[in-house]
């Protein structure tokens, strides 16, 4: 799948005295087989630019087309082939154990799901089968982030986005979920990595995106 973005602008309560221009202007295209690092410090823009991406939010000017077309006149379809993963983890999860989320995650797509398919998914995010009895809202950050890429992962999206995936996390955590994004571009997954922190992740990208003030200042190949 082809994403586009042409001059695309992202104006908060506009025309009041809060009006903020949060996307300026912004251009861009990319293959969702590509692996991309999305640098900017906070208040850049990136959360923003994830939002346009997982079409939970519209541009206020300007052009979005998935595959040539408009992706919010089928916005469910778009969506299920992009996952995810939120700076915020806990702000993902509706249910009170890790199966439940899962399991919602799957039937929110319509994806069907088996009991070793959770143990699976588990396993892939480096956690242990009895975590899925546990309330995610009681698990440490670094399983928290590891459960929403679990539920991400249910469905089989053909691209993966990551806010911040390391925001939070002590370096064994920071580790950890390096080697989880690693495992993915060995599996030649495609996915975006928006990070204030690019050195941690530069060698596993192969395009760099900085955004300053709602601006691209560069879009280059590392």
């Amino acid at each position: 799948m082809t994403i586009e973005l042409k001059n695309v602008y992202v104006i908060f309560e506009k025309g009041t005295d809060l009006e903020k221009v949060a996307l300026e202007d912004v251009s861009l295209s990319f293959s969702t087989t590509e692996r991309i690092l999305l640098v900017g410090n906070t208040g850049s823009g990136k959360t923003t630019l994830i939002y346009l991406l997982d079409l939970l939010l519209k541009p206020s000017f300007g052009t979005i087309l998935y595959d040539g077309t408009n992706p919010f006149e089928n916005a469910y379809n778009f969506r299920r082939r992009v996952g995810v993963a939120f700076q915020i983890p806990e702000r993902q999860f509706f249910n009170e154990s890790v199966r439940e989320e899962i399991i919602y995650a799957a039937k929110n797509f319509g994806v069907p799901y088996f009991e070793d398919n959770l143990k699976f998914l588990i396993k892939r995010v480096g956690l242990k089968d009895e975590v899925l009895e546990k309330s995610p809202f009681k698990l440490s950050g670094g399983e928290q982030r590891k459960v929403a890429i679990a539920s991400i992962l249910v469905h089989k999206p053909e691209f993966l986005i990551f806010d911040e995936p390391t925001a939070g996390l002590d370096l064994k955590g920071v580790l950890s979920i390096r080697d989880i994004l690693k495992s993915f571009k060995d599996e030649n997954k495609g996915f975006l990595i928006a990070t204030h922190e690019p050195e941690i992740f530069r060698d596993i990208c192969e395009r760099e995106i900085r955004l300053e003030s709602g601006k691209i200042i560069y879009d280059r190949n590392i």
